[in-house]
């Protein structure tokens, strides 16, 4: 297990990355939650993390304008497991 600066922070985003997964919350919800963990992670040690989830909630507002309704939770649930693995 990695000693994370931030647990409480990787904790939440566990948490919510696990739900959306298991499609108890939904995509606005994991957007902003990823962008929470990504503004409290500040530390130059997990400048890594910054940047990942930075990316990731940039994937998720481009599927969110160019993916169908009904396909976007299937097209950002890897990415919301990439997330999960970088962090477990």
């Amino acid at each position: 297990m990695t000693k994370w600066i931030y647990p409480e922070v990787i904790e939440r985003l566990k948490e919510s990355c696990i739900n959306f997964l298991d499609e108890k919350t939904t995509v606005q919800n994991i957007q902003t939650e990823i962008f929470s963990a990504e503004s409290q992670v500040v530390a130059f040690e997990e400048k890594w993390l910054r940047t990942a989830l930075f990316n990731a909630e940039n994937e998720i507002e481009l599927l969110c304008f160019t993916v169908n309704e009904d396909e976007l939770v299937v097209s950002i649930k890897p990415i919301v497991q990439d997330i999960l693995d970088k962090i477990q």
